[in-house]
C-alpha cells in the first residue's frame, strides 16, 4: 500500500481494523469531539464511504463512540461522529490519525477540510447518484440549486476550497465564492434544525439567514437517517457580530462611539424580531406552528431553573476555594445571594398570565452566530446547543431565551474588551454604554415583534420577569462552562448571576 496508489481492500482492512485503536487517542484532540470530560471505552467503524471522481485516497467514516461514563447529565453513552480521512505521502500540517505498520511511508491524516475529498463528497449534489458504503450505508443528496449542480459539474471546482475559521461542533468550508459548505460532525437520528430551518426560512421569505442549497444525508444499513451535512448560501459580511463589537469596543474612548453602537444593536434587535415572527408565520406546518404555552411549559422552565442553579452552587462551593482576587469575592457573593433567591426561583413564572404562545426558536443565539453585514445583521447556525439531543433541540420555547442568550452574548463582549486586570468586571463608562446596548436591543426587538403583533410576546410588563428568568439559566450554565473550559472568566458569569439574583431577592 503505497501513497500514490491506495489497495482500497487493504485500506479499508486498516480503517475498520486499526482506526478504532487510533481513534482513541485522536478523538480528543478535536475541537468538535463532545466528549472530552468522559473517557472512550471503545470506537468501532459503523461504516466507510469511499469518495468518488478522481479521490481514491480519502473516505468518509462513520465511528460509533462509546463513553465510558454513562452519568445521565452527561451526552449519551454512544454517540456517530463523522470525519474525512486520506492516505497521504506527506501529512503537509494536517491532523495525523495513523500510519499503517505495513506502509511506514503512508500517513492517515484527516482531510475533511482538503479541496479534492471535499468536491468529491459533494458532487452528488450534481450527479443525484447516492455513495454506497462498505457495509451497507449510502449518502444521499438532496435540496440542490441549479446553480450548485453547475458548479459542482465543473472539474475545476475544488481550487475554490477555503477552511472558514478555527473548528467548533462542525467544520466548515467556503465553496468558491458563494457558498459553504458544513459538516456535521456529530450525527443524530432524525431532523436536523439546520436543515429544517434552512429550507423553512427560505419558504417564507426570510432572507437574513443563509439559503440551503443543498444537504447531505447518512442512511445506515440498519435504515435509519442521520444529516451529514448542509450547503449554503454564502453571505457577504465584515465577519461574525462578536469580532465585530469586541474590535469596536477595544478601541476605547478614542473612536468608539457609545451611540453607533447602541444603534447597531437596536437594529440587532428588530432583526432577532424579525427572525421570530418568520417562525411564527405558518400555522399550517406542524413543525413550527406556534402552541400555546402551558402550565407544564412553566413548570419545566422553572425546574430547568433551579436544577442548574442547584448544580452551579454545588460547582462553586467546591470550587471557589482555590480562586483568588475578584473571582473568590463574587463566588462569595453568588453564594449568598443564590442561598437567599433560591426558594424564590421554585415560584418563578407563578401566577403570570400564560397569554403568549411557544415557537421554534435558535435555540444556541449569541454574536458569534449572527454575520455583521453594510446593510446591518444576518443570522447563522440554526442547529441549536450540540450538546443537546436532536429532540430537544427542536422543541418550541419562549421566544425570550434566544434574546436573553444575546443579552448575555452582549455582557461577554464588554466584559472582553475591558483590559485583563478588570476581566468579568464592567464599570464606569463601559458600564454605561453596555446598559444602553442592551436595552437598545430590547427596544428594537420589542417594536418589531410589536408591530408584526407577534402572539409570543408575553405582556409587556411580564417580559423582564421571563427574560431575567431565561437569562439567569444562561449565567449560571456559563459558570460551568467557564470552570471547565476558561477558569479566567468565570468572573463574568458569576458576577451577571449575582445582578440577575436581585430579581428574585426583591421578590
Amino acid at each position: 500500500m503505497t501513497h500514490d496508489r491506495i489497495d482500497r481492500t487493504r485500506a479499508t482492512r486498516w480503517l475498520i481494523d486499526e482506526l478504532p485503536r487510533a481513534a482513541v487517542a485522536w478523538l480528543p484532540t478535536r475541537r468538535w469531539y463532545g466528549g472530552k470530560s468522559q473517557s472512550i471505552a471503545s470506537v468501532g467503524v459503523e461504516d466507510v464511504f469511499w469518495l468518488p471522481d478522481g479521490s481514491p485516497e480519502a473516505a468518509l467514516v462513520v465511528l460509533d463512540v462509546a463513553s465510558g461514563d454513562s452519568r445521565p447529565d452527561l451526552a449519551p453513552a454512544r454517540v456517530r461522529y463523522t470525519a474525512v480521512v486520506a492516505f497521504a505521502g506527506d501529512p503537509s500540517g494536517r491532523s495525523l490519525i495513523g500510519i499503517p505498520p505495513d506502509a511506514p511511508h503512508v500517513h492517515v491524516v484527516e482531510a475533511t477540510a482538503d479541496p479534492q475529498p471535499v468536491v468529491a463528497l459533494l458532487r452528488g449534489l450534481s450527479t443525484g447518484m447516492p455513495v454506497p458504503g462498505v457495509h451497507g450505508g449510502e449518502i444521499l443528496y438532496a435540496d440542490a440549486t441549479d446553480g450548485v449542480r453547475r458548479l459542482l459539474a465543473d472539474t475545476s471546482a475544488g481550487a475554490a476550497i477555503v477552511p472558514i475559521g478555527a473548528e467548533q461542533s462542525n467544520t466548515s468550508v467556503r465553496v468558491g465564492a458563494a457558498h459553504v459548505f458544513k459538516l456535521f460532525r456529530r450525527l443524530d437520528t432524525g431532523e436536523h434544525p439546520q436543515l429544517e430551518f434552512g429550507r423553512f426560512l427560505s419558504r417564507v421569505g426570510f432572507d437574513l439567514a443563509p439559503p440551503l442549497e443543498g444537504s447531505l444525508t447518512y442512511r445506515s444499513a440498519a435504515g435509519t437517517k442521520h444529516a451529514l451535512g448542509a450547503l449554503e448560501g454564502w453571505i457577504v459580511s465584515s465577519g461574525d457580530g462578536w469580532a465585530h463589537l469586541t474590535s469596536q469596543l477595544r478601541r476605547g474612548d478614542r473612536t468608539a462611539d457609545p451611540q453607533a453602537i447602541a444603534d447597531e444593536m437596536h437594529g440587532l434587535g428588530e432583526t432577532t424580531a424579525a427572525f421570530h415572527v418568520a417562525l411564527a408565520s405558518e400555522a399550517g406546518t406542524p413543525a413550527f406552528a406556534p402552541e400555546p404555552v402551558t402550565g407544564a411549559d412553566v413548570a419545566a422552565w422553572r425546574t430547568a431553573l433551579v436544577r442548574q442553579a442547584e448544580r452551579t452552587r454545588d460547582l462553586v462551593e467546591r470550587q471557589h476555594h482555590q480562586w483568588t482576587g475578584r473571582d473568590a469575592d463574587v463566588a462569595g457573593r453568588f453564594l449568598r445571594a443564590l442561598g437567599e433567591a433560591l426558594p424564590a426561583l421554585g415560584e418563578a413564572g407563578h401566577g403570570l398570565p400564560l397569554t403568549f404562545r411557544k415557537i421554534r426558536i435558535h435555540g444556541d443565539f449569541h454574536l458569534g452566530q449572527t454575520l455583521k453585514t453594510r446593510e446591518g445583521f444576518a443570522l447563522i447556525d440554526f442547529e441549536g446547543e450540540p450538546s443537546k439531543p436532536l429532540a430537544a433541540r427542536r422543541l418550541k420555547q419562549c421566544a425570550l431565551k434566544d434574546v436573553a442568550g444575546m443579552l448575555r452574548s452582549l455582557d461577554y463582549a464588554w466584559a472582553a474588551a475591558a483590559p485583563a486586570a478588570d476581566a468579568g468586571a464592567v464599570a464606569g463608562d463601559a458600564a454605561s454604554s453596555l446598559a444602553a446596548a442592551r436595552a437598545a436591543f430590547l427596544r428594537g426587538y420589542d417594536a418589531r415583534a410589536r408591530r408584526a403583533a407577534a402572539d409570543f410576546l408575553p405582556p409587556a410588563g411580564d417580559v423582564p420577569h421571563w427574560t431575567a428568568l431565561f437569562e439567569l439559566e444562561k449565567a449560571l450554565y456559563e459558570v460551568e462552562y467557564e470552570v471547565d473550559n476558561r477558569p479566567a472568566w468565570v468572573g463574568i458569569p458569576l458576577g451577571a448571576a449575582v445582578t440577575l439574583l436581585r430579581h428574585w431577592q426583591r421578590a
